[in-house]
């Protein structure tokens, strides 16, 4: 797994955690989807994270910062199997939802740059870095 992925899972883990107590559910289908795509399993992983996103379509308070992660983390599975239309609706479907998610800035300009879009790319690097420095963004130089 990528240290990209990684580093996302554990950001999403850490905000899901922490309303652990009214997120049974959701906080379940983080945790599967987190060890599924661990292993290498981004099918099963895809879907635990569905479920997160479906249940908040159903009308289950959750937050946005979490939605967000969620749709981040299936764009990052549906990147990992070379699902670029997928993983590119993800992502801006959690910059929607959280408008100040850094990382989703980042792994889209990441991804805009393996599709030759530099423009785009250049775009969302800055809105990343505009929120948090510290995000991955495509070097430039």
């Amino acid at each position: 797994m990528s240290k990209r992925l990684a580093a996302a899972f554990f950001a999403f883990a850490v905000s899901l955690f922490s309303a652990a107590a009214c997120l049974a559910g959701p906080n379940e289908d983080f945790r599967e989807g987190m060890a599924a795509a661990q292993s290498g399993d981004m099918d099963k992983a895809m879907a635990a994270f569905s479920r997160i996103i479906d249940a908040a379509a159903s009308g289950v308070a959750i937050e946005a910062q979490n939605l967000a992660s969620a749709y981040n983390l299936r764009g990052m599975c549906h990147e990992v199997k070379n699902e670029a239309d997928k993983a590119l609706a993800d992502y801006t479907k959690a910059i929607e939802t959280d408008v100040k998610m850094a990382e989703a800035y980042g792994n889209r300009a990441m991804l805009y740059m393996k599709l030759g879009e530099v423009d785009k790319a250049k775009a969302d690097a800055t809105a990343a870095k505009r929120i948090d420095r510290k995000v991955k963004v495509p070097n430039f130089q």
